[in-house]
This record gives structure tokens, C-alpha cells and sequence, in this order.
């Protein structure tokens, strides 16, 4: 069924590049063929009219100089051929009223009055034109009145014509040789079209089969690049995208190794401890010991549980922030006096630097949660004798929450990745590589931006800026 859907795609797109490439090209050739039958039917007409033109131009003055003194009906009878003895045309003289008094080939239309367009605009006067069906010969032609004049007064007319068909037949056979050059030219146009096709729908099969393998979960396999066409461009973006994947998977599956094993610890010890309890409970100092290890560890397991629910439910967006007007700078103090021994216990100096009320329309529990987390962070990377400092500031419409520290740093590779879900970079110690992912969610949800900037061997800066005023929540 797949197969069969992907010859169906294959042959539509194909189908659908050398149809429009066959339709474009017969579009332009017939053009091509309008414009040259008209160019060479009107080339061949406008030479026969210019040749009829000149004859009955020449004729009719012959007529006015040597028998204008003669009457038009004597001219004829007499046989006074001389002024238009030398056109090879069908000579007619018709009278004013449109009769033809005299016809070259004795045709049919001797005596009969002629109503065609030449002969009209040549009994009002003007040299008349005309090109159409001769209903004597049953030919197309091309025909030519004038009028003829004595002593400045009209006679009857003149009226010469000629056969088109051999000069169609001409054009006709002129015509064929292009219409043969164009249909040439429409079967090149389908050839290279279908080439063309082939080299588009090819390298687009190619990663739809890449893309199949992906879907399937096999991530080791590599579309074609090119840096030359959009397919190649595509084609390196695909691989991008796979490499994504598959680094995302690695850290999932570190992630899961990782959170595992931390969720082994503290439960092997819990377990541990009961059984020993269990085995001895007349022992108080013991009983209290490991209570007192119990205690511990369920502590340490409860918060590993929250920080990957709390993660579940930012980027769900299933928190509801308990927002109200937030004293920050007794938040960050409370927050020192809470980690300071901590950071005595590691040797390293924990400072804050503050301005006096800062008030901010925040949660308080999560901006206490955030600030926690940095703080701890910058703990666990800073080594012994060491600098923690925590800077709040007010800006014009936002709060500055500042943690910098001396520790390890991060490399630059790394800086962009730390935010990111279960990532736990190459010297972290954190638990689930959750931690700042939290903290960014937290400052986007109030509408704020973190910023880290950090170098290796000097220290961290992670800056927070959060909008003092609510912000249509």
C-alpha cells in the first residue's frame, strides 16, 4: 500500500512538471506559429498587392493620357488593349454603375455588376481592395479597382485581379516547415522535461525514504546533501534534524540511566535501614540514626519527584501562578539566611547585594523556587573559597535578579544547552538535569528572560528580568 501511495506521488509530481513544461512550450510555439503564418501570409500579400498596385496605377494613367478623348465603350470595342496590355492579372472594366463592360478571361461575371469592396470604394472614387472568394473561378483573390478618368471626370473603373491559391499553397508549405520545427521542439521540450522531472522527484524520493526510516526509529541513516538546489539544502536539514534527534534520545535515555540510579540510591538506602531496624528496633541510637537517614532520603527522593512535576507541568502549561505583590529584596534575604550554611559547610562566601523594597508582581513561591535553584546551582560548581553573590536590582519596569559565582563555568558548546530538558552537561551534579530547564519556564511564565553568559575556569552569570507590573495574566 505504501509502495503504491509513493509511485502514485511519484508519478503525479512527474506527470505534473512535464505537463506544465509541455503546456508552457505549446503555448509558445503556437504563438510562434500565429505570429510566423501571419508574417508570411501578409510578406506574400503585401508584395502581390504592391505589384496589382503598381499595374492599375500604371494602366490607369497610360488610360488618361493616350484615350481619355475616346469613349470607354469605343475603347473596348475598338480593342485599344495598349494601356493595360502588359498585366498578366484578370483585366475587368466596369462602368460607373458597376457593370463589367469588358472581363480578359470572358468569365462568367461579363455583364453582371460586381458589389465587392474595391469595386464600391472605386465608384466613390478611391483605389479599392479586396481579397476574398471569386464566385466565377471559385478561387481566392486579390484584387485591385481604380477608377478611370477623362478630362478629370470618372469613366468606369479598372479592376485587375489575380490568384492567391498558388501563393497559399506557398505559404502553406513555408507554414508546414515550421510547424514540423515546433513539433520538434514540443517532443525536446517533453524529453528534458521528463529529465528534469526525474532529477527532482528522484532526490525527493530518496528523503521520503529517509524520512520513512526516521519515523521508524532508525536514526542512523544520512540523506544526500548539496549545496547547490533547495533538495540538497533540505536534504542537510533533514540530517540536522536527525542528529537533533538522536541527541535528544541519548540525553533521554542519560536521563532515564541517571534518574534511575538516583532513585536506586536513596531507596536501597531506605530499604537498607528498615531491614536493619527491623532486625533490631531495642537499639534507641540507631532506631534514631537511621529514622533520622530515612527521614533524609525521603526528602531527597520527594524532591526529585516534585522538580520532574514541577517540569510536567510548565511545559504542559498546567500552572496557575499565584501571583500578588512580592517584597523581593525580603525574598532573596530570606533565601541567603536560608543557604548560608550551607555555604559555610563548603567554604564558600554567599553575598548579597540589594536595594532597599523591591516590589514586583510575582508568585513568590516560584520566584523563591527560581532563585533557589541558582543559588544551589552556583553552589554545587563553585569550590572552596569560592564567591557566591546574589545582586537585586530595580530597573525601570522590570526586577534584576543576579547570581554570579567563581566556579567551574560552562564552555561555550555547553551555554546554550544547559536550559534544556534533561540535560546534565559534562560536570553537573544535578540530579535529573532539570533545574534550570524549571527556572527558565518559571521566568518565561512571568513573562521575563534569563540570560547565562559564562567562561570556563571564572564563573557564571545568570541574569534574571522579570516585569515589576502584572502583564494581563
Amino acid at each position: 500500500m505504501e509502495n503504491r501511495i509513493k509511485r502514485q506521488i511519484k508519478l503525479s509530481l512527474q506527470n505534473r512538471i512535464i505537463g506544465f513544461f509541455t503546456l508552457l512550450s505549446i503555448a509558445i510555439i503556437l504563438v510562434f506559429e500565429g505570429v510566423s503564418f501571419y508574417s508570411l501570409q501578409n510578406y506574400y500579400y503585401s508584395t502581390i498587392h504592391g505589384i496589382l498596385e503598381n499595374q492599375i496605377r500604371y494602366s490607369t494613367y497610360m488610360y488618361s493620357s493616350y484615350l481619355s478623348d475616346y469613349r470607354l465603350e469605343d475603347v473596348i470595342i475598338q480593342d485599344k488593349d495598349q494601356f493595360y496590355r502588359n498585366n498578366d492579372g484578370q483585366i475587368q472594366i466596369l462602368n460607373n454603375s458597376g457593370v463589367v463592360l469588358f472581363d480578359s478571361t470572358a468569365s462568367t461575371q461579363l455583364g453582371q455588376k460586381i458589389e465587392t469592396s474595391d469595386t464600391l470604394d472605386a465608384l466613390n472614387g478611391e483605389e479599392g481592395n479586396y481579397i476574398g472568394k471569386d464566385p466565377a473561378v471559385e478561387e481566392k483573390v486579390m484584387t485591385v479597382a481604380r477608377p478611370l478618368k477623362s478630362r478629370g471626370e470618372q469613366v468606369g473603373i479598372l479592376r485587375i485581379s489575380t490568384s492567391l491559391e498558388t501563393v497559399d499553397e506557398l505559404i502553406m508549405q513555408r507554414f508546414l516547415i515550421y510547424a514540423l520545427f515546433g513539433i520538434v521542439l514540443i517532443g525536446l521540450t517533453i524529453f528534458i522535461s521528463y529529465i528534469m522531472a526525474k532529477s527532482i522527484v528522484k532526490p525527493i524520493n530518496n528523503l521520503t525514504k529517509v524520512a520513512e526510516k526516521i519515523s521508524n526509529g532508525q536514526l542512523d541513516v544520512h540523506a544526500e546533501e548539496n549545496d547547490f538546489n533547495e533538495i540538497g539544502v533540505l536534504g542537510k536539514t533533514v540530517n540536522i534534524m536527525t542528529n537533533n534527534i538522536k541527541e535528544k534520545d541519548r540525553i533521554k535515555n542519560d536521563f532515564i540511566s541517571s534518574v534511575s540510579h538516583e532513585l536506586r540510591t536513596p531507596l536501597t538506602s531506605i530499604n537498607g535501614w528498615a531491614s536493619t531496624l527491623l532486625y533490631d528496633p531495642s537499639d534507641e541510637e540507631l532506631v534514631r540514626e537511621g529514622l533520622s537517614i530515612i527521614e533524609g532520603e525521603c526528602i531527597r527522593l520527594s524532591d526529585m519527584v516534585e522538580e520532574l512535576l514541577d517540569f510536567s507541568r510548565f511545559t504542559s502549561g498546567r500552572v496557575n501562578l499565584r501571583k500578588e505583590e512580592t517584597n523581593i529584596t525580603e525574598l532573596a534575604l530570606s533565601i541567603k539566611s536560608q543557604l548560608t550554611p550551607r555555604a559555610k559547610s563548603l567554604g564558600i562566601d554567599l553575598v548579597i547585594n540589594h536595594e532597599e523594597d523591591i516590589f514586583a508582581f510575582v508568585d513568590p513561591n516560584r520566584i523563591k523556587q527560581v532563585l533557589i535553584n541558582l543559588v544551589d546551582n552556583a553552589l554545587k560548581f563553585t569550590e572552596e573559597e569560592g564567591t557566591v553573590m546574589m545582586n537585586i536590582l530595580s530597573g525601570e519596569s522590570t526586577v534584576i535578579l543576579e547570581v554570579i559565582d567563581t566556579g567551574i563555568g560552562i564552555g561555550q558548546d555547553e551555554i546554550n544547552k544547559v536550559t534544556e530538558k534533561f540535560y546534565r552537561g559534562n560536570n553537573s551534579n544535578s540530579h535529573t538535569g532539570l533545574g534550570l530547564s524549571i527556572c527558565e519556564e518559571i521566568v518565561k511564565a512571568h513573562h521575563g528572560d534569563m540570560i547565562i553568559s559564562s567562561k570556563l575556569n571564572q564563573g557564571t552569570r545568570i541574569k534574571v528580568n522579570i516585569p515589576k507590573e502584572e502583564n494581563g495574566d
